[in-house]
């Protein structure tokens, strides 16, 4: 019975312990990359697809016959290099789909801040008709509510359980932004050790996620980091001619947000320039450059604020 078996640099089909037929791959470490990754995912490779006919199976080795690399002009160091070449594949593949989960990481822990503030202004309403003190904290207010008795009739009671119940959910969607903080942190320390240092962990996942990977993002220039997640104003000045944006995500970073208007727009160019080579640093060299950048952000900020 006729077989198949594929080797690192063909395809071949076996009959009565001989080669009748034969697909060689191209002599080239992409190409043979791009089949190794291919036979690692269960993808039937088209040199098979030619060669495969009715009744014939694939087999991954057999003892009947020795297929060597060599009698086909196929050397190690081919091999090597295709295997660097399917790592780097692999590497690239994983980041990417890391890059797609602190996204969703991210994009949760913004929704929770959103619950948060939906619940705790309708808790505090409702607390506001059993006490006057002004509480500020949310977790403060949960645990307030928890401790709550409002009286002895069947509706009080029932009011107190709602109360109660609301501010139980509260304290655990609290628990649970602290949670995502605490893997968002760890990710990007493990990821983008100097971009988080420069920017903070939460800014730099999502000026990641929204450059699409670490090296996408040490791609970019600094001008457009800087005005990296304000497409629709940066859109807006293109079509209407209304002024451009100075800065995207980066806003939200206490050195842009608290300056005075006027140098907010110095400041955030000075920030995406730092965050650019930090970018890079973590995506190429994996050199811890953060604390002299750092520095360097400290010594022109103070020029900046003041001139």
């Amino acid at each position: 019975m006729p077989y198949l078996i594929t080797k690192w640099f063909g395809v071949f089909l076996i009959d009565d312990g001989k080669i009748v037929d034969k697909k060689l791959f191209p002599k080239n470490a992409e190409e043979i990359a791009d089949r190794l990754y291919k036979m690692q995912k269960g993808i039937i490779l088209e040199e098979e697809k030619d060669l495969t006919k009715p009744g014939i199976k694939k087999i991954h080795e057999t003892k009947e016959i020795k297929i060597k690399a060599s009698d086909f002009g196929y050397d190690r160091n081919l091999l090597l290099k295709a295997c660097i070449k399917l790592a780097i594949r692999k590497i690239e593949e994983e980041q990417a789909e890391r890059t797609k989960r602190i996204s969703e990481a991210v994009d949760a822990h913004d929704d929770l801040i959103k619950i948060t503030n939906i619940l705790l202004e309708r808790l505090r309403g409702w607390y506001s008709y059993f006490s006057f003190e002004d509480i500020i904290e949310g977790k403060e207010l949960a645990e307030k509510l928890l401790k709550i008795e409002i009286g002895e009739g069947e509706l009080d009671k029932l009011e107190e359980k709602n109360l109660k119940n609301m501010a139980n959910i509260l304290q655990a969607i609290y628990k649970a932004r602290q949670d995502l903080e605490k893997y968002i942190r760890k990710v990007m320390e493990e990821m983008a050790p100097n971009v988080s240092k420069i920017i903070g962990y939460g800014i730099g996942a999502r000026l990641i996620a929204y450059a699409g990977g670490i090296e996408k993002l040490a791609m970019l220039p600094a001008g457009t980091i800087q005005v990296l997640g304000a497409e629709k104003a940066l859109f807006k000045h293109i079509k209407d001619g209304t002024p451009p944006p100075k800065h995207g995500i980066i806003f939200q970073h206490e050195l842009i947000n608290k300056a005075p208007k006027n140098k907010r727009g110095k400041i955030a160019r000075l920030l995406a320039t730092k965050i650019a080579i930090a970018a890079k640093a973590d995506a190429f060299t994996k050199k811890f450059i953060a604390d002299k950048l750092k520095k360097d952000i400290e010594k022109r900020y103070r020029e900046i604020m003041e001139k």
